[in-house]
């Protein structure tokens, strides 16, 4: 066990590491542009980066359009690749947004002596995880380390414009009648923002549960407008022209998130997330709300190199005794270990599901002891995910099959047997009911 000593030397350790990164800003493709990133760290249920991008030129930098997948998080140890969060309507959650096009892209823009934040959502790692940090425009950070707790990047009253310029500060959350009505303060923020849009459109605004993954967007009324206010140009349910010369009080009135959520981040195109804001109030929904998921592409090559059969409820997985075993053997050979790390991934993505692995041998041989070696098999493979994948044991059951369910012929017409029938017949199956 660690002592309290050595618990707090390799905290300290951590945040003077995240420290060094986000001290030592990089070169980008622009010059007089660097980059660092500001914040790795994951907080009421979602991993949240930002990288923020300086330009101490006099004239305004601007980069190309992106498509947010090419914001990539790659684990150190694992090499696995997380994407960031996006929702059931395949938006992006992920700024600062500059078009619709593939879920929204990121456009960077920065004024001169200005920054801009690009910030995105991924699904939870553990803490202390190293990761690669890979955006357009500039090299991959190396080895930055995933922290908890709160940020000081995003916070729960108010938001800067980003870039900057601009500045949305909250006045109440108050939820009641399955809605929830938030009040904004819009003013000035050192000067005259550049944003990339020009208009507040109010379909791109949205509450997130992070707890539950879901976005709550604004309640429309009969005539098919936002209640929001203000409502300066009609179509698509409305928007407001941004004016950063004056104050302006913005009205929002969101579907709202069941009364067991007490906290929600509201994200506001062209700021930073609000995180974390404090709702008042009951009379939320039972349930509603848009679903949002990240993606890890190492699930998604282990799927591949296993050849899995993936429906809406169900994921099958074939897997050859003579990948697994050596002839008429239950121990799995050491060969076996990348097949059965794949299956791993394949199990810990799905948590809960039930699984089944069954074992199935060719027709030679008694059919007693064709039984046992089945059913042995498949022990085996449950027990290597348990002891050295730490996969749960409790929703995994085993079968033997023996020779009784064959998959191709053990024989060929007028002849005494098919090596090639036997060897596929020679298999483990495995069953993952990933819905009802």
């Amino acid at each position: 066990m660690k002592t309290p000593f050595a618990i707090l030397f390799i905290l300290v350790s951590l945040f003077a590491t995240a420290a060094a990164v986000h001290a030592q800003p990089v070169e980008t493709e622009l010059a007089g542009v660097t980059a660092e990133v500001v914040d790795l760290r994951q907080n009421g249920g979602v991993l949240r980066l930002a990288v923020r991008f300086a330009n101490t030129g006099t004239e305004t930098a601007n980069f190309n359009a992106y498509e947010v997948s090419r914001i990539v998080l790659v684990d150190a140890k694992s090499k696995k690749k997380h994407l960031p969060m996006k929702d059931a309507n395949g938006l992006w959650l992920a700024g600062p947004i500059g078009d619709d096009i593939d879920g929204g892209r990121v456009q960077l823009k920065i004024p001169e002596r200005q920054s801009t934040v690009v910030w995105a959502y991924f699904e939870p790692v553990a803490a202390g995880t190293l990761m690669t940090v890979q955006v357009p425009h500039v090299f991959p950070f190396e080895n930055v380390p995933v922290m908890d707790g709160p940020s000081w990047i995003f916070a729960s009253a108010n938001a800067k414009t980003t870039p900057g310029g601009g500045l949305a500060t909250i006045v109440s959350a108050k939820r009641a009648d399955q809605a929830l009505n938030v009040r904004l303060r819009f003013t000035p923020d050192g000067g005259q923002a550049e944003l990339l849009d020009a208009y507040l459109r109010f379909k791109h605004v949205f509450l997130f549960d992070p707890a539950a993954r879901r976005k709550y967007p604004l309640v429309k009324d009969s005539d098919g407008d936002f209640q929001a206010q203000p409502i300066e140009v009609k179509g698509d349910g409305g928007s407001l022209i941004y004016d950063w010369r004056k104050t302006t009080l913005v009205s929002l009135t969101f579907q709202a998130p069941p009364d067991s959520v007490q906290r929600v981040d509201l994200l506001l195109p062209q700021f930073l997330p609000i995180e974390g804001l404090a709702v008042e109030g009951l009379g939320g929904a039972a349930a509603g709300g848009i679903a949002a998921a990240g993606k890890t592409l190492g699930l998604e090559g282990a799927l591949k190199e296993l050849h899995a059969a993936v429906t809406a409820t169900e994921i099958k997985i074939d897997l050859a005794s003579d990948v697994l075993f050596d002839f008429d053997k239950a121990d799995l050979k050491k060969e076996a270990a990348p097949t059965l790390q794949n299956l791993a991934t394949v199990l810990k993505a799905n948590p809960g599901a039930k699984v089944t692995i069954e074992g199935h041998t060719d027709a030679r041989g008694a059919d007693d002891y064709n039984q046992k070696l089945s059913e042995a098999r498949a022990a085996s493979v449950k027990q290597w995910l348990v002891t050295n994948a730490q996969v749960n044991g409790a929703d995994i059951a085993t079968r033997g099959w023996g020779k009784a369910k064959p998959v191709a012929p053990n024989a060929k017409p007028d002849e005494s047997d098919d090596p090639d029938g036997r060897a596929k017949n020679r298999r483990v199956e495995i069953a993952v009911r990933t819905g009802a």
